[in-house]
């Protein structure tokens, strides 16, 4: 494990991510002889020496000399200390004058020659004031490019800051880091898929600082809680807080006051935390100071202002060394504190969790709200809590939402189940619908027992006489029916409850898979209550296949990304398992196979963790298609296996991606794909799914049986007016007559739709077509396009068509040059290798790229497989 962990921290050091604008500008300054440097302006930690190293390994020794001056606190005050390994020792000996300046200048500059000179300087406000003088006069002559960081705390020394005030070089802010940044660097550090909980957690904890996420991970990695799983890299438990990294930020803690000091200790036990409460524990300009040091930060969120740690793992060391007692008094004070002064139910959920942590007793009325609140917050871990402990008391009743979907969504659907039956028969008309929803909702989603579910519901209807709790049931009725797809069982419940929001999420869903993809588009674009949470993650459901169904592929990756990124950052695993299921849905018809397998790896590894059976039997089924569409056919036939065997019943819905998957598993094995094809295009046909019966039967066509299909998809097409039948329904026609302009065409609306693997294999048919009737120029034209659509592809795919095709004619010696240039040659060393000139092989490249439609030789690589077939 040790040498595992040193490789990692190696690649970590490596690892550079984000930057790219401000790399690319600060390598366009160095080039700029009017330029005479860049200050990067940012806090400690941001990532400013790492940007500075990047720019060094990336200058051209050509055209460039580096040199990086040393700071330190010991070396201010000696003059050309910075700059001591770069100059003569005598030098350093000799008094500050001019003589000595001129000197040094000669020294610096002779060995860059004719190049320009580049000076790095890390935490310039520690720069002495010889090297200072030395590294300005040089600049403002032209002579040297000044690469400076400086903290914004911190002033640079005035000689230097002249060259900005005099318009010589220019300031940029380095910020914090992105998630998605912080993403590249755990992945390529650990060379493998990560989770995106993990990263959210990161990112969160180091609010984006690169000294913070490269120590943080280093700590993971030396105490073992990260761990892989099927390929997925994910957090067991909470971080782990060493001595070492406890260390690293107290020293970093030691500049402030003991007083904030004690302030950001109470905001760690607290966060986050309305100011008007923390003012009334400490002194109004010791929260001041804190700030002005960037060490809290103040936001709204929710229509307040809340205050935070700036960088919540701070937090989690304050908490770690703060004594117990003192935590205790602090949360027992800002428990009264909230009680007296705030009514929101979210402060008093926060205030109830905070007594608790002290051993007090909350009033059974605080607790009753405060569970309630908590999982409308989704915090559903603390609705469970409170509500057990009100059940306890026997007053279940007060909570029996939380109860239920409290423990549903923290993974403990049978201990839900046992609670919520254990309550016997209620009183109160109202509370026994209550009740009969939530162990329906109970039982379909969490122990997978549609049946129960339905015989629940339908017999509460029947005892229910109160209105408005009958409705609300008969809603719910119309959302498992919906989702169990019974389209008209959901349309007759919904019209049932028509101002219900739940019934109005179930008629959009019903509408959507039903061929009425518009309307229910409609009735799904509406606000739901935040005490419904799921209704938005359903109406995600339905809107994201709704916008596939009518070929907005964009829109509805925006959809499926704006869902994932909400369920990340309110932490809730049902919505981030869903968001990951829609985000492979809308990578398989956009043709990105590698980020289908990663989104099915990510959701697989969630739907396991919570024993969803329902979703992970259709995310194994979808990635069994990525396997087989990537030549992977053993893999394919394991994992759909895996979802045959799973004995889910629920989310019926979606069931026909897995049977979509399996014609594609079955043409990987050279079985009768399309047959099956056209088997799940019938089945669709007979369930009313009308979006589930065009896919089927273009891939019955794409599998080798256009015939059967183009008339039946003429038809779909017609019925809807959709884009996507209609593309379908022509490229299904234009397969089965052989039609060469009509391929070309379906090519043309496949790539303006975004799906660059359908606009390969059209303009892939449509080359063979050319080359068959001996038009052999256009035939390679049209494999020209297909190439350049397939290098939009993040994985070379294997489609039948796909695999049929003759890449553009190359003579044998372009072919060999291209081959070799694929392989990383350069020019000088392929005319070395076969015995020719440098301007011969520059000149068969040319007319390479004419022919293969790309410009230049970066764009060869994704090519490469299909260089190496013989031409013919």
């Amino acid at each position: 494990m040790e040498s595992t962990d040193v490789t990692i921290r190696d690649r970590l050091r490596d690892v550079f991510a984000g930057r790219h604008s401000e790399l690319r500008r600060i390598c366009a300054a160095t080039d700029r002889r009017g330029s005479a440097g860049i200050a990067l302006i940012g806090a400690e930690g941001v990532g400013k020496s790492r940007l500075q190293t990047e720019v060094a390994h990336r200058a051209d020794p050509a055209r460039h000399h580096v040199i990086r001056a040393v700071t330190s606190v010991a070396t201010a005050n000696v003059p050309f200390g910075a700059l001591a390994e770069h100059l003569p020792s005598g030098l350093l000996r000799a008094p500050f004058t001019g003589d000595a300046l001129r000197a040094g200048a000669e020294a610096l500059l002779k060995p860059a020659g004719k190049r320009r000179l580049t000076l790095v300087v890390d935490d310039a406000p520690l720069l002495d004031e010889a090297s200072a003088a030395l590294a300005v006069q040089l600049a403002r002559r032209g002579e040297l490019f000044l690469l400076a960081a400086v903290r914004p705390d911190r002033r640079l020394p005035r000689p230097i800051a002249a060259l900005w005030t005099d318009g010589l070089a220019e300031w940029m802010e380095v910020g914090p880091l992105s998630r998605c940044d912080v993403h590249q660097i755990l992945e390529e550090a650990l060379c493998g898929q990560v989770e995106g909980a993990l990263v959210q957690r990161f990112w969160e904890a180091t609010a984006g600082n690169a000294l913070l996420v490269r120590e943080l991970l280093t700590a993971q990695l030396e105490t073992n809680r990260l761990v892989a799983e099927d390929g997925m890299w994910r957090l067991r438990g909470p971080f782990a807080i060493p001595s070492w990294l406890t260390g690293l930020i107290d020293e970093r803690l030691a500049a402030v006051s003991p007083e904030c000091r004690s302030a950001m200790e109470l905001l760690a036990v607290t966060e986050p935390i309305c100011p008007a409460v923390l003012g009334e524990l400490v002194p109004a300009d010791v929260l001041e100071a804190a700030e002005a040091h960037g060490l809290i930060t103040i936001g709204r969120s929710g229509g307040r202002d809340l205050t935070r740690l700036a960088y919540p793992i701070y937090g989690d060391v304050l908490r770690a060394v703060t004594p117990r007692l003192r935590a205790r008094r602090w949360l027992s004070q800002c428990a009264s504190l909230i009680e007296s002064t705030s009514h929101d139910p979210v402060d008093l959920a926060r205030a109830v969790r905070w007594q608790l942590a002290c051993g007090q007793r909350p009033s059974p009325e605080s607790t009753a709200v405060a569970a309630r609140a908590a999982r409308s917050s989704l915090d559903f871990e603390l609705a469970g809590q409170l509500a057990r402990r009100e059940l306890a008391a026997g007053r279940g009743a007060a909570v029996i939402e939380p109860l239920g979907y409290g423990l549903l969504f923290s993974g403990r659907p049978a201990e839900a189940e046992s609670a919520l039956s254990g309550l016997g028969r209620l009183d109160c008309d109202v509370d026994r619908a209550r009740v009969a929803m939530v162990r329906a909702f109970n039982l379909y989603f969490g122990l997978d027992r549609q049946a129960p579910a339905e015989v629940l519901l339908a017999a509460a209807v029947d005892e229910t006489v109160d209105p408005v709790a009958r409705r609300s049931l008969v809603a719910r009725q119309a959302l498992l029916r919906a989702l169990s797809d019974a389209p008209k069982d959901a349309l007759d419940f919904a019209a049932d409850a028509p101002d219900e929001p739940e019934a109005q999420v179930a008629a959009g869903l019903a509408m959507v898979f039903s061929g009425r993809p518009h309307e229910g588009l409609d009735l799904l674009a509406g606000e739901w209550p935040d005490e419904a949470p799921w209704l938005a993650v359903f109406a995600d459901l339905g809107t994201v296949h709704g916008l596939l169904w009518t070929a907005q592929f964009a829109a509805a990756e925006e959809r499926a990304c704006a869902g994932y990124e909400r369920a990340l950052a309110n932490r809730w695993q049902f919505a981030t398992l869903v968001s990951c299921l829609l985000r492979g849905l809308v990578a398989r018809m956009r043709g990105q196979l590698r980020d289908q397998a990663s989104w099915c790896r990510e959701g697989i590894s969630i739907a396991r963790e919570q024993g969803s059976n329902n979703v992970l039997g259709v995310l194994l089924g979808l990635l069994a298609h990525s396997y087989a569409l990537t030549g992977e056919p053993d893999a394919a036939v394991r994992t759909l296996a895996e979802a045959d065997r799973l004995d889910g019943v629920s989310l019926r819905l979606l069931s026909l991606w897995t049977e979509l998957a399996r014609a594609w598993v079955i043409g990987a094995r050279h079985g009768d794909a399309a047959a099956h094809a056209q088997w799940t295009a019938r089945l669709a046909r007979d369930r009313g799914a009308a979006g589930f019966e065009t896919l089927a039967l273009h891939d019955a066509a794409r599998l080798g049986a256009p015939k059967h299909a183009a008339d039946r998809l003429r038809t779909l097409a017609g019925q809807s007016g959709r884009l996507l039948g209609k593309s379908y329904a022509l490229h299904a026609r234009a397969m089965a007559e052989g039609d060469a302009a009509a391929l070309a065409e379906a090519s043309a609306d496949f790539a303006e739709m975004g799906s660059p693997l359908l606009a390969a294999e059209a303009a892939a048919e449509e080359s063979e077509r050319h080359r068959s009737d001996g038009r052999l120029a256009m035939a390679s034209t049209a494999a020209a396009r297909a190439l350049m659509f397939m290098r939009h592809c993040d994985e070379v795919p294997r489609s039948p068509a796909l695999s049929a095709l003759a890449p553009p004619r190359l003579t044998p010696r372009e072919g060999e040059i291209a081959e070799l240039a694929a392989g990383g040659l350069s020019s000088r060393e392929i005319a070395r290798t076969l015995v020719l000139s440098v301007r011969t092989v520059e000149n068969h490249l040319h007319r390479v790229y004419r022919k293969l439609g790309i410009t230049n030789r970066g764009e060869l690589g994704a090519l490469s497989v299909l260089l190496t077939r013989p031409q013919t």
